[in-house]
């Protein structure tokens, strides 16, 4: 028979040392606690939890910490472990397939989950006895703790070890990493191995624990299913007794979450206390307070993919116009980036990045988790240096710019291959892709109407246009076109041939700056259509969608509409839409087209047109070429969106004014919306972990931090359904 061993230290050393797995997994009965001055001997059989600490430990809290800093104590490259349970390289085996829900049905699949729980268990064993050898001088209430968590650790490891055995499955037969070992081994003080271990990794154990323990009972395997309940309910506790510690040493200075997360050490981050379920009850159990639960469920992180960084620059064009970085931009501009920011995060995924000036608040991610939104890593402006240590897939503005170049310089070399640079080409108004002249030039290149654009460059041009352009406008108006500006902005139009002297001086302004204006005919629009590509790095162009957006009598964006976006535009409409040869396939041909070309002026990246269908003559027609659009767009967020409708719904996406709010008698932007919320009640679905969206009024940016506009979604049945809710409640 195996002796016990009787103190920590020797129960510790055959843990990390030991190279016989039976050896490892020996209990102490009663063992002997080495701590504090003059090496005391305290026997101890049970969590202390930081309940029952000696105030001799608690007065002596600063020399703890004194020594923990100065320890010298060195970990082994690797703990010791059996031949068969040695790490291997990643490099050479590649990931472990974990087997997924379809194949749990077999007995094999479920004993190598438990394969992947046996690894972590004994991993966190080794750690732990690390842990006690590194820091002999932590509190014996924290050093008890540890060891009582390795006994149960132990009998965890014991029943995963006998199950696997009944599922034919041995240990040792699917690759081991190192992970968790690599990531804690060199950690500083008892305060990170608490943050790091019973707070990062034991949490995200709950998670598991929960979720194959269901999975299990639906496959009827009730002896592993009990193993996954018993584990459980046992880290609860283990969690429990890190919490109680890190709340003792943390400077609570800010809020739990925030301090948690600057303790922790990369790659270790809060992402990796979560499952693919989310254990609320067992958190709250364990003694985390309820905001820091709220406020880590809706975090995310990416856990190895590099991701992908995201920012708002709406005021793009006008970078490029400027050429250098001295544009300011006007408040409009900044109250658009500062409101709608959080909105990029709909292009990404969970792991990306979202880099922007206030996160959004805990209550509105909440909202969009239950939805069925992916939730992106937000990062503050501010802290933008603290991303240096890690690598990117690619940066991603709005759209490129020199303000854009200068903001992301910090990150360019941490981007794993090649990305950028999107527009080289010089910042004129004549060669620029995101100038408006470029995009006529394309429609004569490839003869997609025969409306004339014309570019007046002095007074007696911009006359000579607005005689020649009246004829041809249905409306006798005329617009004059800034070569750059975005969503409807930087244009006038001139009706009847009258220009005023503001006019003239608009239009002048422009002219001095550009060498011209852009003039064309104001026609009879009737729908707004815009469609989208991606183009890659070799010159590919893939094509993404469609979508149908919402303008003003001016022009000027209003929203979009989403799911059935073309119901209410009749059989004509349709006929022509879905045609051989028809508008659709036009526009998708029109803006592969233009993806090709823009490459050639070196731009990748997304890219949208904007297009239009206008009465002429008592006929429709499509101008299927408006505006190029390099950079994302709203557009392109209405596409990321429209996945989370249930199938036959319509999404109206509109936006409201500050102002507008409080016409209609609502002080702030979360009163509006939960106002909405009365009149048209939410219907969610679940299908498995897939949500859809049945009704309901939703805002897409925070309404909490929101100061001049908010961006609703309405769900309904169909565009009547969704602006009748308009009428009602956002029309005095």
């Amino acid at each position: 028979m195996l002796n016990s061993p009787k103190k920590i230290c020797d129960f510790a050393k055959k843990v990390l040392y030991g190279n016989n797995l039976e050896l490892k997994l020996i209990a102490p009965d009663n063992f002997l606690l080495e701590s504090g001055p003059g090496n005391r001997d305290i026997k101890i059989n049970a969590y202390d939890n930081g309940q029952g600490v000696s105030e001799a430990s608690q007065n002596m809290a600063e020399d703890y910490e004194r020594s923990w800093k100065n320890s010298k104590f060195d970990a082994p490259l690797f703990p010791g472990r059996p031949e068969n349970l040695s790490f291997v390289r990643p490099q050479k085996s590649g990931r472990s397939r974990f087997p997924g829900r379809a194949l749990l049905g077999d007995e094999r699949a479920r004993g190598l989950v438990l394969h992947f729980f046996a690894n972590h268990e004994l991993l966190a064993l080794e750690l732990m006895a690390l842990a006690l050898l590194k820091w002999p001088e932590a509190p014996d209430g924290f050093r008890g703790g540890l060891v009582q968590t390795m006994v149960e650790e132990q009998n965890h490891m014991r029943l995963y070890l006998g199950r696997m055995q009944d599922l034919k499955v041995e240990f040792g037969e699917a690759p081991l990493n190192a992970f968790f070992w690599n990531s804690m081994k060199d950690l500083s003080s008892p305060m990170e191995f608490a943050a790091a271990m019973s707070m990062t990794f034991e949490q995200a154990n709950l998670d598991f624990a929960l979720h194959y323990e269901r999975l299990f009972r639906i496959e009827g395997d009730v002896a592993t299913a009990d193993i996954m309940r018993r584990v459980r309910l046992e880290e609860i506790g283990h969690i429990k007794h890190g919490v109680v510690w890190f709340e003792r040493w943390r400077p609570k200075c800010e809020r739990l979450f925030k301090e948690w997360q600057e303790t922790l050490q990369w790659p270790m981050t809060p992402a990796r206390a979560k499952g693919m379920i989310f254990d609320r009850d067992g958190r709250v159990s364990a003694g985390l307070p309820l905001e820091y639960i709220d406020e880590l469920e809706v975090h995310n992180q990416s856990k190895g993919r590099p991701p992908r960084v995201f920012w708002f620059n709406p005021g793009c064009e006008q970078e490029v116009e400027a050429g250098n970085l001295s544009w300011t931009p006007p408040k409009p501009i900044q109250a658009l980036t500062a409101d709608y920011a959080s909105l990029m995060g709909f292009l990404g995924h969970k792991s990306d990045i979202v880099v922007l000036g206030q996160i959004p608040s805990v209550p509105f991610l909440q909202s969009l988790d239950r939805l069925g939104f992916e939730i992106p890593e937000f990062v503050l402006q501010k802290d933008i240096q603290t991303l240096v240590s890690r690598k990117f897939s690619r940066l991603e503005p709005w759209g490129w710019s020199p303000v854009s170049r200068k903001f992301f310089e910090p990150l360019v070399a941490r981007v794993i291959g090649q990305n950028m640079e999107a527009d080289r080409t010089p910042p004129t108004a004549a060669s620029s892709i995101f100038s408006k002249s470029v995009a006529a030039d394309m429609r004569v290149k490839m003869s997609l109407d025969d409306i004339v654009t014309l570019r007046p460059k002095t007074r007696e041009g911009v006359d000579s246009a607005l005689s020649a352009l009246r004829s041809a406008s249905p409306t006798d108006m005329v617009v004059f076109k800034a070569p750059f500006s975005a969503s409807g902005r930087g244009m006038i139009r001139l009706k009847n041939g009258v220009m005023s002297e503001k006019d003239w001086t608009w239009i002048k302004s422009n002219i001095d700056q550009h060498g011209f204006i852009l003039a064309e005919p104001w026609l009879d629009k009737w729908v707004d259509l815009s469609a989208h590509v991606d183009i890659s790095r070799d010159g590919a162009v893939k094509f993404v969608g469609f979508t149908r957006f919402l303008t003003d009598h001016r022009g000027q964006y209003q929203g979009h509409i989403l799911g059935r976006q073309f119901d209410d535009l009749g059989a004509e409409f349709l006929k022509r839409w879905h045609a051989k040869n028809g508008w659709q396939q036009t526009l998708q041909q029109t803006v592969t087209s233009v993806g090709h070309e823009a490459f050639g002026l070196g731009y990748t990246g997304p890219l949208g047109i904007d297009a239009f269908v206008y009465r002429s003559d008592d006929d429709l027609r499509l101008r299927p070429l408006l505006e190029i659009n390099p950079r994302w767009s709203m557009g392109r967020i209405a596409l990321a969106i429209t996945p989370r409708l249930a199938p036959k719904r319509c999404g109206l996406w509109i936006h409201v004014s500050v102002n507008e709010a409080k016409k209609i008698g609502h002080s702030n932007f979360s009163d509006l919306v939960a106002a909405l919320d009365q009149s048209h009640p939410s219907i969610i679905e679940a299908h498995g972990l897939v949500k859809t969206i049945n009704q309901g009024v939703f805002s897409l940016n925070d309404p909490e931090t929101a100061k001049q506009s908010v961006a609703l979604l309405i769900v309904g049945h169909d565009l009547a359904e969704c602006s009748a809710v308009v009428s009602r409640q956002l029309i005095d």
